[in-house]
């Protein structure tokens, strides 16, 4: 019986009743398909709910030789800046998501450590392995608990550290009004904080290169978290080996004296090698001295579960055990797993000073080391479960008798070295706004320096008195900007927010009042793509029936009814809203009645001159944490059903309920 583990993009699935909340990650590159992917598993929604809903969810730092992924790519991913083309390191190599999911009653934090980068090739083509903890808030299990809240803690603080080199500037509470995304990054951080702990009898597993090399650090991790024992047996798999031809230098001879100087291999262990054979540089230009010194050199292998596909190794592994003939047992196993290949830069040194990308620094790198459950080397019979057998986990096999002796070895290409493609623009984000005399992109946050924008022609836009853009044309959901840094021509592309708060988001359309109530209906998931393409709406939401009197309009659901129906269900709905929840539902509320102010039922309560939605201010109508603007979350409230009053133009109107 197989058993296939998930995919790197399934691995942003939500536990079971949760929903993906907001996330950080890391690492060397990424693309938009694989983001694409990973945010609908990750929020459950699709790409037309995400644009439409305008949320950053995923915040991702990568090596600035990543060319930039536009906001517009995968709409709720943020693509952060460097803010300096100059980091402490060589590159940012490191492979690290932290994700933060929400029920009703609890919060799930997930930490996944990767050796394959966040791309669609990593999910289709590579052979890669990552590893991953859940630390819930109501975890019951102490000891499970207290070491993954250990890794937990180590991990947020190697992300907080990283973020200091980002431009963060949009994630900023500050920055805008009603910004939620900024307040979903605040948010997931207080849980990390309530999660996360350093206990003195858990080392972690994680670990990262920024003061010490990963080999540095290894021998410590394997005694710590398997037996501090000799094992007979060695597997070293890595998806680049650096050329060079000093034999002193080849970091897998080096990693194999560590371990035995420490006492966790024994002097004539079996040792294996495991490569990508159309490129394996080293291994490949020194084959023979290789096998001179005891190795065996082995292609890597798929997993049967991968079917005929051809996949090459990219992952990045140390496995060691104990071997004993006549037993299927995996005794004292241990593995590493991260981003460091096997090459001086990636294991053998520290990160390196500002100014190394192509010098002799170190890269920024990070793994986990640990002792996987109990293991077998080979699958006895069909009717066994697979899951715990060796090869179905890592990308190994020593039993060549039905194929091919190991093929010609090629060195392949060298790790190229790129130039920093993506840093800050001197302004971070716009707002839009609609004036009189035309619409206008004011520049948002801390403004670096001078820059251009530029419209879809490329050409540079009027910068006006106040400092702002006169755009012609409806509102963009990006726009490109256009500055000089050292002496270079730079452009980047920088999302627009609306008056909503809304990043990168697409059009609204109007509503009459009874998609309005189904858009709020249906919170706190957005509309369902048919509401946001025009085509017909549904009149269910999440299988409840919404009253007919607002989804069949005929002639006799007068105006005065069907608004009416409308105030007393966002009573009923808001009531029952959670505090954490409140202000996206306040954005939402604003949003969605400001989209129906030229419905046929507001205009009739426009020609009466009456106010329906004043109702909603009464404290019947509100929770009890919202229930005066003598707090932040009624203020907000109140504020909101202001703003929609006033967009339909009935803040001078009589107040319905409210005798003169």
């Amino acid at each position: 019986m197989s058993s296939k583990p998930p995919s790197l993009a399934q691995l942003f699935e939500p536990p079971e009743h949760h929903r993906g909340a907001f996330g950080w990650l890391c690492g060397y590159s990424a693309d938009a398909g694989f983001l694409e992917d990973a945010l609908e598993r990750f929020s459950g929604l699709t790409q037309a709910q995400r644009a439409h809903q305008g949320r950053i969810m995923l915040a991702v730092m990568l090596d600035p030789g990543n060319p930039q992924i536009s906001p517009a790519e995968a709409p709720g991913a943020l693509h952060l800046p460097v803010k300096v083309a100059k980091l402490p390191f060589a590159l940012l190599h490191a492979k690290v998501a932290i994700l933060g999911f929400q029920s009703d009653d609890s919060v799930v934090v997930r930490v996944i450590v990767s050796t394959g980068n966040w791309t669609r090739q990593t999910v289709e083509e590579s052979l890669d392995l990552a590893w991953r903890i859940d630390v819930c808030n109501r975890d019951e299990s102490v000891k499970i608990k207290d070491q993954n809240q250990t890794d937990l803690a180590f991990a947020w603080e190697f992300i907080s550290w990283l973020m200091q080199f980002f431009d963060l500037r949009l994630l900023d509470q500050s920055a805008a009004r009603d910004n939620e995304s900024a307040d979903g990054a605040a948010r997931f951080a207080g849980w990390i904080r309530e999660i996360a702990r350093r206990h003195q009898r858990c080392h972690p597993r994680f670990f990262d290169s920024r003061q010490h090399s990963l080999l540095e650090q290894l021998p410590d991790l394997v005694r710590r978290h398997a037996k501090a024992t000799a094992r007979n047996y060695l597997a070293l798999g890595s998806g680049f080996f650096e050329s060079g031809d000093a034999d002193d230098n080849f970091v897998p001879e080096q990693i194999l004296e560590s371990l035995k100087k420490n006492g966790l291999l024994t002097a004539s262990c079996n040792k294996n090698i495991f490569v990508n054979p159309s490129a394996c540089q080293a291994v490949a230009a020194r084959q023979s001295w290789i096998g001179k010194r005891g190795w065996t050199i082995r292609a890597a292998r798929a997993p049967d579960y991968f079917g005929a596909t051809s996949r090459s190794l990219h992952a990045k592994f140390i496995f060691s055990a104990n071997y004993r003939e006549g037993s299927n047992n995996c005794s004292s196993p241990w593995v590493y797993l991260g981003s460091g290949n096997l090459t001086n830069p990636g294991f053998m040194k520290k990160a390196g000073k500002a100014g190394n990308r192509a010098g002799s620094g170190g890269n920024l790198e990070a793994g986990v080391v640990f002792a996987p459950g109990p293991l077998r080397w080979s699958v006895k019979s069909k009717k066994e479960n697979e899951a715990d057998v060796v090869t179905n986990r890592l990308p190994v096999h020593w039993d060549d008798a039905d194929g091919a002796a190991l093929p010609m070895l090629q060195a392949g290409q060298d790790m190229a070295i790129r130039d920093a493609a993506f840093v800050a623009a001197p302004v971070a984000f716009f707002l839009w706004s609609e004036q009189p005399d035309g619409a206008r992109l004011n520049p948002q946050g801390e403004v670096l320096g001078p820059f251009d924008l530029l419209d879809l022609e490329e050409r540079s836009c009027e910068c006006l008195a106040d400092g702002s853009f006169a755009w012609l044309g409806k509102r963009p959901r990006q726009v490109t900007v256009a500055w000089s840094s050292e002496g270079n021509a730079r452009k980047a592309i920088v999302p627009v927010v609306d008056s909503y708060g809304r990043y990168c988001a697409a059009d609204l359309p109007a509503l009459d009042l009874e998609e309005a109530w189904i858009q709020l209906a249906s919170f706190p998931m957005p509309p369902e793509d048919e509401e946001l393409t025009g085509n017909d709406w549904m009149n269910t939401i999440d299988g409840s029936v919404v009253d007919a009197a607002l989804v069949t309009p005929t002639s006799a659901a007068y105006p005065i009814r069907r608004m009416m129906i409308l105030v007393e269900e966002i009573a009923a709905k808001q009531f029952n809203i959670s505090e954490s929840d409140w202000a996206t539902w306040c954005n939402r509320l604003e949003q969605v009645l400001t989209q129906a102010k030229d419905s046929e039922a507001v205009s009739a309560f426009q020609t009466i001159r009456l106010n329906p939605l004043h109702p909603l201010f009464a404290p019947a109508f509100r929770p009890t944490f919202a229930l005066t603007a003598q707090t932040q979350e009624g203020a907000r409230y109140e504020a909101a059903l202001n703003a929609a009053i006033t967009a339909w133009r009935l803040e001078k109107g009589q107040k319905l309920g409210e005798l003169r």
